[in-house]
């Protein structure tokens, strides 16, 4: 059997080597079969549903296949042959342990999203967030995962949401809400908004119980292989506490932009004085904690998980090399995704994180925020800096990533044209065989004439 595998991401251009550069790719090669299978996929959910409702189920279907082909037309899937291997050997162990599971209409997309997470479409389509790969620790808790979707799947979780809507929809009580709706004199468009919200369908939401399921028929599955069962105990427990490491480790961004002929100032993350006191609570890049935990109620699933596994191993504690090859390619995807979406912030603090940990060399550091700078100084000569990249809000949790916002948001043109130049000045000795680096070199030093 085949196993069909349709990761839309970035295709490196060179070996599989982590200092280099990386191509953007989003759309596959393939995409007329990709949006036939979608389509057919689509029809064959439609022709599933023989309830009175059907019409509803329909045109929630056809409205959910047009949004999905949109997401890949606008970037939101990626494709990497080295991820693809990746999953692939996971997809045949389970598949092999497991010959009850039809696979044949599995497709796997990964969505270039930094959040973690994993999701099952109820149709035969799944997506593993980059994201995900940063926090799983061996190929088992990556494995347990993807067995957790299958057992949405199998147990219909997504059809029996939709059922659930549309009857409720249909419903004499909601019914009776709208024709109120309709007869109110003063404010209308609050109530019915509050009635749209309170009735917003969210096809990949799930209950305490759903997931409880999952947990239970996925363990199963994951029993049948030769991965680790408590692996799905430590998986849980680190996505867990994910929330909190997201964007927060120290980016120490006063030691990259120290040069001996243009020193760090301390002006440069110097904060705003707040006008008026607030009392709510934000993060960046849309992370509210709490809307987060679409896997909800993690620490009772664990201790449910840890009943269910009589047999008593010690977890395996190291990743395998192969996992931290994939983990590296995917922080270097991940920059070149916020590079390609012009958000220099995640960009230059994600590239720093890296060449802190030596995840990159010089070389692979020095192309990246070469080419931030030069993004950076374009952004703001052309008045578009504010269109990427957010205020920063003094109730944000992500402190370190808000003191790199801080830095872009105060370094004014002539800053930055005297730092990308002292930037290329300190590091043109190793780069003198880049031409793309030499170019940009050349860019600060017009500027600076």
């Amino acid at each position: 059997m085949i196993i069909r595998i349709f990761f839309f991401t970035l295709l490196m251009n060179v070996a599989f080597c982590f200092s280099q550069k990386v191509t953007l790719q989003y759309l596959p090669p393939n995409k007329d079969s990709v949006y036939n299978y979608i389509n057919a996929i689509a029809e064959k959910k439609i022709n599933k549903f023989s309830s009175k409702y059907k019409d509803d189920i329909k045109k929630i279907i056809l409205e959910r296949k047009k949004v999905f082909i949109e997401e890949i037309q606008d970037s939101t899937y990626i494709f990497d042959p080295h991820i693809n291997r990746y999953l692939n050997s996971i997809l045949k162990e389970i598949y092999a342990a497991n010959s009850e599971l039809n696979h044949n209409d599995f497709y796997f997309f990964l969505d270039k999203s930094p959040i973690p997470n994993a999701a099952c479409y109820g149709n035969g389509i799944f997506t593993l967030n980059l994201g995900l790969f940063n926090f799983v620790q061996s190929k088992d808790e990556l494995a347990f995962i993807i067995c957790h979707e299958f057992a949405h799947y199998l147990l219909e979780h997504n059809d029996k949401s939709l059922l659930s809507y549309v009857e409720t929809l249909n419903s004499k009580d909601v019914k009776e809400q709208i024709k109120k709706v309709k007869k109110a004199e003063f404010g209308k468009r609050k109530v019915y908004n509050d009635l749209v919200e309170k009735l917003n369908y969210n096809f990949l939401k799930r209950s305490r119980s759903a997931e409880i399921q999952a947990d239970s028929l996925g363990l199963l599955m994951f029993s049948k292989t030769k991965f680790d069962k408590l692996s799905s105990i430590s998986v849980l427990k680190n996505l867990d506490l994910s929330d909190a490491v997201i964007f927060n480790e120290d980016s120490k961004i006063r030691s990259h932009f120290n040069f001996d002929n243009y020193p760090f100032k301390e002006g440069w993350l110097q904060k705003e004085q707040e006008l008026f006191d607030l009392k709510e609570k934000a993060d960046d890049y849309s992370l509210n904690k709490d809307s987060l935990k679409t896997h909800p109620d993690i620490p009772l699933r664990v201790e449910l998980l840890s009943k269910m596994i009589q047999e008593k191993r010690n977890a395996i504690a190291a990743s395998t090399n192969k996992l931290q090859d994939i983990k590296h390619l995917v922080a270097l995807l991940s920059i070149s995704n916020f590079i390609d979406d012009k958000r220099v912030d995640f960009a230059l603090y994600k590239a720093m994180i890296l060449y802190n940990n030596k995840v990159i060399d010089e070389k692979g550091y020095c192309t990246i925020v070469s080419k931030i700078l030069k993004n950076i100084y374009e952004l703001k000569v052309n008045h578009q800096f504010g269109a990427y990249v957010s205020p920063i809000s003094s109730f944000s949790d992500e402190a370190h990533l808000n003191e790199v916002k801080q830095f872009l948001h105060n370094i004014e043109l002539k800053n930055i044209k005297k730092i990308g130049l002292n930037f290329c000045l300190k590091y043109k000795d190793i780069m003198a065989d880049d031409a793309d680096f030499i170019k940009t070199m050349a860019f600060f030093n017009n500027l600076n004439l």
